[in-house]
């Protein structure tokens, strides 16, 4: 699980922190920086599949012509907050080696960690670089190219030089790396790493790994998939066939039949997946009266219905989920069972979200704990910065919305007033 993520000089945040829950909802106005946070989710994301600092913020091509990886929105050119040099990312997580049990050394193991990575994106055409880097397991220092009291000169240009985390007591190893691509993804091949670096990089990898970003698209949904693809795409591609997979479970088929019925005024019973020519698959739900009502012929609403709920409910469902405006293509008198599935789903403990929204319905529904971890993003008058702050650390904000009715506070720009407020109520002191 991810606890907290910390943005120094990235886009539009100068220095700001974002407090994490099972389920996390940013509210804020266009333009307010929310999908800035999402960037810089898809960083670490993009760090954790061995990509340089180029690709990440760039794009990924492979052989074919294929892109493979979309990049940073903005590029280099707009990494960096208002023209700085250099940008930070710190994110507070925990690493579970989930494969212990299988190798026979007992349950899976929660360790808290905390992983920083300073990117240097200069704009005079030479390509970016990490300046600092450092991952800490338990307070214990895995590596650290900058450590305390005895900083190390980077004296090269292409290589960043770290300190290890020693064995024993033994002195701590000093390895080099590429500083065209951020250390954590390189540590896992490092012939010189201890075989305890190299683990405390994977699975740090691998929470990193674990992140899925979904903007869902009619038209991806719209598109036959063949059997046992039942990874979804971000856009919603392999639709048919994850469904198709949910479905072989009964268990699972029911719950899914039964979210169907409760989110659409359909009254499907049963789903079929007709074969085209090619082997392809396209979902199709078959109503009480017998009607069949095709994914082709679907509202986009139901389809992003059953992305939603496939990416919940699917064999392959990722531990992470980054979901744009929620509430799109929802019927305002369906949100409560949209989030109801949400807040089931996330209370497991295998599922964690964050999710944008401009619906103030929306987080008038969502229960205690989750609008503990609702948080706006918003700029003060007369300043460009993006900053964070949880609604119910707002001052007055847990007596006001325990008075009134909190998507009237949200829909009323209470939320935003309260906090310039504060601001002016501080500098006047």
């Amino acid at each position: 699980m991810i606890k907290k993520l910390r943005l120094e000089r990235f886009k539009s945040f100068r220095d700001a922190e974002l407090i994490l829950g099972p389920l996390t909802l940013l509210v804020g106005t266009n333009a307010s920086g929310k999908s800035n946070i999402r960037d810089a989710f898809r960083f670490l994301h993009g760090l954790s599949r061995g990509y340089n600092l180029a690709e990440i913020l760039g794009e990924k091509w492979v052989e074919g012509g294929v892109l493979q990886w979309r990049g940073i929105r903005g590029g280099t050119l707009e990494a960096a907050y208002m023209g700085e040099r250099t940008f930070a990312l710190e994110v507070s997580f925990d690493i579970v080696d989930h494969g212990a049990v299988a190798r026979g050394l007992g349950s899976a193991e929660s360790r808290d960690a905390v992983y920083r990575i300073e990117v240097e994106v200069e704009r005079n055409g030479k390509a970016p670089r990490v300046v600092a880097e450092k991952l800490l397991v338990r307070g214990e220092a895995i590596f650290d190219s900058h450590p305390e009291r005895s900083p190390l000169v980077q004296d090269d240009p292409k290589r960043l030089k770290v300190r290890g985390k020693p064995v024993g007591r033994g002195r701590p190893p000093h390895l080099e790396f590429a500083n065209s691509q951020p250390v954590l993804s390189q540590l896992v091949d490092h012939l010189r790493a201890t075989k305890s670096m190299k683990e405390a990089a994977r699975l740090s990898l691998n929470a990193f790994a674990a992140m899925r970003f979904l903007d869902l698209s009619p038209e991806a949904m719209h598109f036959p998939s063949l059997p046992g693809q039942t990874v979804l795409g971000d856009r919603g591609e392999n639709l048919s066939s994850v469904l198709q997979a949910i479905c072989e479970d009964p268990t699972l088929k029911q719950a899914l039949i039964g979210w169907v019925q409760e989110l659409t005024p359909m009254d499907a019973r049963d789903f079929e997946f007709p074969a085209d020519q090619t082997g392809k698959i396209l979902v199709t739900l078959i109503e009480e009266n017998g009607q069949k009502i095709s994914a082709n012929s679907a509202s986009d609403g139901t389809l992003r219905f059953l992305a939603m709920i496939a990416a919940l409910l699917g064999p392959a469902s990722a531990p992470f989920y980054f979901f744009e405006e929620l509430e799109n293509g929802i019927h305002p008198t369906r949100l409560h069972l949209l989030l109801q599935l949400i807040e089931q789903r996330v209370s497991t403990g295998e599922v964690q979200m964050v999710a944008t929204t401009h619906s103030p319905q929306l987080l008038a529904l969502v229960s205690r704990s989750t609008l503990e971890h609702a948080s706006l993003t918003y700029r003060l008058t007369g300043q460009s910065d993006t900053r964070i702050k949880r609604i119910l650390d707002i001052p007055d904000a847990r007596h006001v919305v325990g008075e009134q009715d909190v998507a009237r506070l949200h829909a009323s720009g209470w939320l935003e007033d309260a906090v310039e407020l504060s601001v002016e109520r501080y500098a006047a002191r």
